[in-house]
């Protein structure tokens, strides 16, 4: 044995020592605590209706409950028999318990220290209980204590939820509304599932007093289950279905629960938490009108998608000389000063003038006396999450209203002009929806349909079919749809990836695949596109895809190298598969954890095929020496 073996080995045995000793501890507490958190010693909290089928009874006598209705629960029977009769399933007894206390243990003992950290933070913030405890229902009706990271005020009112409190930003710390913001506060549910009194996988356990919500769970027996941190119902819509149709669905689970189902349903979880983060506990449907299927088409939008004339099936011949003037609408963006940089050092010949998109000077332009309209004005996504109607008009009456404007007034100038014009609009990915979770590939061609996850996305792509449509012999229209763009001084998610790599000493080794664009590919895509004045749907991208774990080992190199080599031994980040569990774990975790994770680790690519082109030479650098440019 050499003694890097020994070493190995070695670490192995102490991680193993470590990890049975904290779960023993851990057993311990959990067995100490079980009873307070069920309220053995306080009877008076109890459920009185535990164990027995309700029914709702709507009276206007009575105060109105968490779901927004006048009445009370009324019990009907015993469901003891029933009871007996379910746990006897030997996978829900011994199985998927035996699941959740691993999966939940080995989060405790991974998480330990952001525990701590959050811990100190809310203390500091606001003085009080770090944790804050809410009556939830239980398996059977047992109200049980769901912990939670205190993000409001101590005097915030204890049993409404967030969404019926009057300005409830006025209850929320600074610390809280960071917490929210990227689902932390949920993290102390991993010890309720610890404790026994939620599962990974089960319906989304209700506020005692959400009554309506208890009777229809009941009529599909799906209170009969421990809730869970996740379920069938949160990956088939979340709050924003209806009571009765998230009841139904927790049947569905009830009828269905299995280690397979359990699996199906985990890895669903995964990807559905990325998308309109807007989760109300029980949530009563109020979050329905933001379903993108149910948005009218804007003025100018066709109705069917205008036929595909894909980009990869033309064949180009470009005059690297030949003289053109752009016009970039959208002046200060990130990509059009890019591209306007980028061409005044390789192609002198392009003449590129800018334009503001805001203060409506464009309108006075004369488009006519240029050879593309390059349009590069919207709104970039930020969190679409928990947004009001006015910010979603708002994202709508840019990326679609303002861009089929613009491009209506180039097609009008493409009658006076002596030649063609050409118009290329930035369109994205994001119009075929989110990244898909981890593990499961998630691959776009010719034939793949886009089917926007969020208003962002669908903004965009009315956009994209608004423009196409009015393309004729002497109106070319380029459309882009581009992955993620990154490059020196670019926003978005890769400054804060580059921020990761050069803090953290290790990053999970997780196996992924995402299409990226460097964003001096683009810009070389740009000017040899131009210079062709052709029309089509393109897909620019690297001519590698990326894989996350390589990307933040590659910049914590470069940053390193940049600092000298003392800096470079102790500051080159580790990606090691040993976190990866957690990476796992924390994806199933609702809310912006479980859509960061998919956000980092998650899989988009676009077919290779999309985005060669016969003619052009635009792929100039691979990643390697993408990183090197970008962070040197």
């Amino acid at each position: 044995m050499n003694v890097s073996e020994f070493k190995r080995k070695r670490l192995l045995i102490i991680a193993g020592t470590i990890t049975v000793i904290s779960f023993t501890g851990l057993g311990l507490i959990a067995k100490k605590k079980k009873p307070s958190s069920v309220f053995a010693e306080q009877p008076e909290e109890r459920n009185p209706l535990e164990g027995k089928r309700v029914v709702f009874v709507r009276d206007e006598s009575d105060i109105e409950n968490a779901d927004g209705e006048k009445g009370h629960l009324e019990a009907v029977e015993n469901t003891e028999s029933m009871r007996v009769a379910y746990e006897g399933s030997f996978y829900d007894r011994y199985g998927k318990r035996a699941i959740d206390v691993f999966l939940s243990g080995m989060g405790l003992i991974i998480l330990a220290p952001v525990f701590a950290g959050i811990s100190i933070a809310i203390t500091v913030d606001d003085p009080g209980p770090v944790f804050f405890t809410q009556k939830r229902v239980g398996r059977n009706k047992q109200y049980f204590k769901l912990h939670k990271f205190r993000s409001m005020k101590m005097s915030t009112p204890h049993d409404v939820p967030t969404h019926m409190l009057e300005n409830p930003d006025q209850y929320i710390t600074k610390v809280g509304k960071f917490l929210r913001a990227h689902s932390l506060d949920e993290l102390p549910q991993i010890w309720d599932i610890f404790l026994g009194n939620m599962s990974v996988i089960g319906p989304r356990p209700g506020l005692w007093n959400q009554d309506v919500l208890t009777a229809e769970r009941d009529k599909y027996g799906a209170n009969n289950l421990r809730p869970g941190l996740t379920g069938w119902a949160q990956i088939n819509g979340r709050d924003e279905l209806e009571i009765p149709e998230k009841a139904r669905l927790d049947g569905e689970y009830v009828r269905n629960e299995s280690l397979k189902f359990d699996a199906k349903c985990f890895l669903g979880s995964i990807g559905v938490f990325k998308g309109d983060k807007t989760i109300v506990e029980g949530g009563t449907g109020e979050i329905k009108r933001g379903n993108i299927s149910a948005l009218q088409l804007r003025p100018g939008v066709p109705l069917e998608n205008p036929v595909p004339d894909f980009g990869f099936k033309k064949t180009f011949r470009i005059d690297s000389d030949r003289k053109i003037r752009v016009l970039v609408i959208g002046s200060g963006s990130y990509i059009g000063e890019s591209f306007r940089a980028y061409a005044a050092l390789h192609y002198p010949n392009i003449h590129v003038d800018t334009i503001d998109s805001k203060n409506g000077n464009w309108r006075d332009a004369d488009f006519s006396n240029y050879d593309s309209i390059y349009d590069v004005a919207g709104i970039a996504h930020a969190d679409v999450g928990n947004v009001s109607d006015e910010v979603k008009e708002k994202y709508y009456q840019v990326n679609t209203d303002l861009t089929i404007e613009i491009c209506r007034k180039a097609k009008a100038a493409s009658d006076t002009a002596r030649h063609p014009l050409q118009f290329i609009f930035m369109s994205s990915a994001i119009i075929y929806g989110d990244s898909s979770p981890y593990g499961v590939k998630k691959i776009i061609d010719e034939n793949t349909v886009p089917q926007p996850a969020n208003f962002y996305g669908d903004s965009k792509w009315q956009a994209d079919r608004g423009v196409r449509a009015m393309a004729d012999d002497y109106f070319h229209v380029a459309v882009l749809r581009p992955p993620m763009i990154y490059g020196k001084g670019s926003k978005g998610n890769y400054p804060t990836l580059a921020k990761l790599a050069r803090k953290l000493p290790v990053f999970p080794d997780i196996e992924n695949e995402r299409s990226m664009l460097y964003i001096e590919n683009l810009c070389e895509f740009l000017c040899q596109l131009m210079l062709s004045g052709n029309g089509g749907i393109y897909f620019p991208q690297n001519p590698e895809y990326t894989k996350t774990a390589e990307m933040v080992k590659e910049i914590s190199k470069v940053s390193a190298k940049k600092k000298g080599s003392w800096t470079r031994s102790r500051r080159n980040i580790y990606v090691m598969k040993l976190l990866n569990p957690a990476v796992v774990f924390a994806g199933n975790v609702p809310g912006k954890i479980g859509g960061l994770i998919t956000k980092a680790f998650g899989n988009l690519i676009y077919d290779q095929k999309l985005s060669r082109y016969d003619g052009i030479e635009y792929q100039k650098y691979a990643l390697k020496q993408s990183i090197e440019r970008t962070e040197g």
